[in-house]
């Protein structure tokens, strides 16, 4: 399968063509990251940064999921995680403790809106990748991760030992040598991610996931099915 451009902006150089070099990869991987940088929910850098670096991993991933019953389900269900498919309001109103209640509070504490994209889906992986994009805002509540600067590294680094993202190792070491938001010196938060990452290694892949099916459950309860271990001080 070629992991060509789910879309494009010519302009800011986020074109992805058929067969690309490993230099065109890195090149645009790299443009995407700086649009990312001064607009995080752009709908286009994002996922072609993932289709860049990762669409082998995530190509794997679809075979992966095509061997199990579930995995079929959910590669032919699609179904969607972003903000015109959920219902935050019904979500609040679970039980406090649960997922979905969680869920719901995260974003209303947070000041931020669900996950919208755009971008068109052509096959298994985009819609993985979509997927993938769709629940950061999930990983956040069950990883007890923040959404400041440093919360988003752990995440990167929890991703990257789940998932095995070059993308999230991409973002790292930009984050490393160019210490963006208020990021401290990476040497101070490195026990940090190391921990994340070990973390990320021992749970579920996160991508295999049907997390509409746990709106009902205590966090902790799902945090313990998927093999998150307890948030502690790195």
């Amino acid at each position: 399968m070629n992991f060509s451009s789910p879309t494009s902006r010519i302009e800011d150089g986020l074109f992805l063509p058929e067969d690309a070099s490993l230099f065109t990869r890195l090149r645009v991987a790299v443009r995407a990251l700086k649009v990312l940088e001064k607009r995080p929910d752009d709908s286009i850098a994002a996922p072609l940064l993932n289709a860049s670096l990762d669409g082998d991993i995530f190509q794997r991933f679809c075979s992966e999921l095509a061997k199990s019953e579930d995995g079929r389900e959910l590669l032919t269900t699609r179904p969607s995680l972003q903000g015109s498919n959920i219902d935050l309001a019904a979500l609040g109103r679970l039980p406090e403790g649960t997922l979905g209640n969680a869920f719901a509070r995260y974003f209303s504490a947070n000041g931020i809106h669900p996950f919208e994209s755009p971008y068109e889906v052509r096959n298994d992986v985009d819609y993985l990748v979509k997927r993938y994009r769709e629940t950061h805002d999930l990983h956040h509540v069950l990883t007890g991760y923040g959404t400041d600067s440093l919360g988003e590294m752990e995440l990167q680094a929890f991703v990257a030992g789940n998932l095995g993202l070059r993308t999230s190792v991409l973002i790292l070491l930009f984050a490393a040598v160019l210490r963006p938001h208020g990021l401290p010196p990476f040497w101070k938060y490195t026990r940090k991610l190391r921990a994340a990452y070990r973390r990320g290694q021992r749970c579920e892949k996160v991508v295999r996931i049907r997390y509409e099916r746990f709106w009902e459950a205590p966090v902790e309860v799902v945090r313990q099915q998927l093999g998150i271990s307890p948030l502690t001080p790195a």
